[in-house]
């Protein structure tokens, strides 16, 4: 299980490094059309904004695998050992329900978004919205591995 963890944090890793390099080829694309053409992209901000949405859910799966997500880590330091694993696995559990909640209304907004089509580009919406049940199926995922391994690491907190 171990395996397949890394393999689908490094997929989103590298999905969201090209995605970074595509919204700055596009902010780069406008820059140079507006300032060296003197005539701007109509689709290139509403490109943009769409990258920028798929970068910050898949980011919030990822940060969360590699738990580089702000904590406030003091109660659980506080605490002894057997209520402060107690907590994280509290929290642990709590981060899945946001992503079940991520897959379950994103698969919502997903059939709205069938039906919709966005201004400059024309495309359907329901691409933009797909990422929010992506997303919130690989927190699910991995809010339920950190769970088992905290419920199954004896008395320490596993990392």
């Amino acid at each position: 299980m171990d395996k397949l963890d890394r393999l689908i944090h490094t997929f989103l890793l590298w999905a969201i490094g090209a995605l970074m390099f595509a919204m700055m080829g596009v902010t780069f694309a406008q820059v140079i059309s507006r300032y060296v053409f003197e005539n701007s992209l109509s689709w290139s901000e509403e490109l943009g904004r769409y990258i920028f949405v798929w970068i910050t859910f898949l980011g919030m799966a990822a940060a969360f695998q590699s738990k580089a997500h702000i904590a406030l880590d003091f109660l659980v330091s506080l605490l002894p050992a057997r209520p402060s694993r107690g907590l994280v696995i509290l929290n642990t559990v709590l981060v899945g329900v946001v992503g079940l909640a991520l897959v379950v209304g994103g698969l919502s907004l997903i059939k709205f978004g069938l039906h919709q089509r966005s201004a400059a580009l024309g495309l359907p919406m329901y691409y933009v919205y797909t990422v929010i049940p992506f997303s919130g199926a690989a927190l699910l995922y991995f809010a339920l591995r950190a769970t088992w391994k905290n419920m199954t690491s004896g008395g320490e907190i596993a990392s």
